[in-house]
């Protein structure tokens, strides 16, 4: 999808005290073999902060840098994979509250680790739809510090799971930079080796399975979804690129999904033609996989860094649960005013 006249405004950021990977093998929550083989040198870890905290603060981050006051917002959309509060707690409106006292509609979005990137589409969509809209805030945010889920072993391609937040404010006037294009794809089908024989009701199984048990018990399933997941990334990123009106060879960086291992980058850029420099790979060592929040903090990274600058184009790439892709591209116009 073409995103003609959506500029990037704003760019938020909540990232807890980092947890430094060695500490935690000394402190038995990391298997020493897992330390060497991924990669990871920390993670974040809010403690009790809740996730929703993590987001208001990356959104009152992202709206300052805009310029953008809250009664400028026309939508909120947030995004996140873990729970967030209270049970049929409406986590979204507490973050849209928190911001502005405006009546503006606000969802939830759960796509797995691709949530805020696919609502970024969503907010596009939103702002695209009536031409007197001017600001749209997108939001997301995980804290898995609960005893169900050891964030130093969820294997698969991640390993450790790091906690965050993020935002990003879209503009129909004005930013440092403009969203060109951004498109979404689901690899359905594979969601039913995810079920397996667990029955859909009642809701929540007794015990949760590990993706790292999954690996074990389904290797086979594992290198279909990973297969089809791959598949699609690459179609959406190439189709991405091209409504951009630009070419593979103008992509400056890429956001990835977080990873530790040189191995795994090579399989999102290889198909595209894409060396792995291009990536954010040392970046992302020093994080592990902060679930929806990925993206937006690689970019806000780059940008504020001085990485990436007028001229450039971004890449942006998620992948959430096997099931769903998001790809964007962005165009950095100028050097933002909170560049370090």
């Amino acid at each position: 999808m073409k995103t003609p006249g959506i500029h990037v405004a704003g760019l938020g950021v909540h990232i807890p005290p980092i947890m430094d990977a060695r500490e935690a093998v000394e402190l038995g929550l990391y298997a020493q073999e897992d330390y060497e083989w991924y990669g990871w040198t920390g993670t974040p870890v809010a403690g009790d902060t809740p996730a929703p905290d993590m987001a208001v603060s990356a959104a009152r981050q992202a709206m300052e840098r805009a310029g953008i006051p809250g009664d400028d917002l026309d939508v909120h959309l947030h995004a996140y994979l873990h729970d967030q509060g209270p049970e049929g707690w409406p986590a979204t409106h507490y973050v849209l509250s928190q911001v502005t006292d405006k009546d503006i509609p606000s969802f939830g979005v759960m796509q797995a680790c691709s949530g805020l990137m696919g609502a970024l589409e969503l907010a596009a969509s939103h702002l695209l739809a009536s031409p007197e809209r001017r600001a749209a805030l997108v939001t997301g945010a995980d804290n898995i510090g609960i005893p169900e889920v050891n964030r130093w072993g969820i294997g698969l391609m991640n390993g450790v799971i790091g906690d965050a937040g993020s935002a990003v404010v879209l503009s129909t006037r004005s930013g440092f930079g403009r969203l060109l294009a951004v498109n979404t794809g689901s690899t359905a089908e594979v969601e039913e080796h995810f079920r397996r024989d667990v029955p859909m009701f009642p809701p929540r199984p007794p015990k949760r399975r590990q993706p790292a048990d999954f690996a074990a018990q389904e290797p086979e399933a594992l290198a279909e979804i990973v297969r089809r997941q791959g598949d699609c990334r690459t179609d959406l990123a190439i189709r991405t690129v091209a409504e951009a009106d630009i070419d593979m060879s103008d992509v400056t960086r890429v956001v990835h999904i977080f990873t530790g291992l040189e191995s795994y980058v090579k399989t999102i850029l290889d198909p595209l033609g894409l060396s792995t420099d291009r990536g954010i790979l040392e970046f992302a060592r020093g994080f592990g996989h902060l679930t929806v929040n990925d993206q937006v903090v690689g970019l806000e990274h780059l940008v504020r860094s001085g990485e990436v600058g007028p001229g450039d184009h971004v890449l942006l790439m998620a992948q959430g649960a096997g099931v769903t892709v998001t790809c964007a591209v962005v165009a950095i116009d100028e050097n933002p005013g909170w560049r370090d």
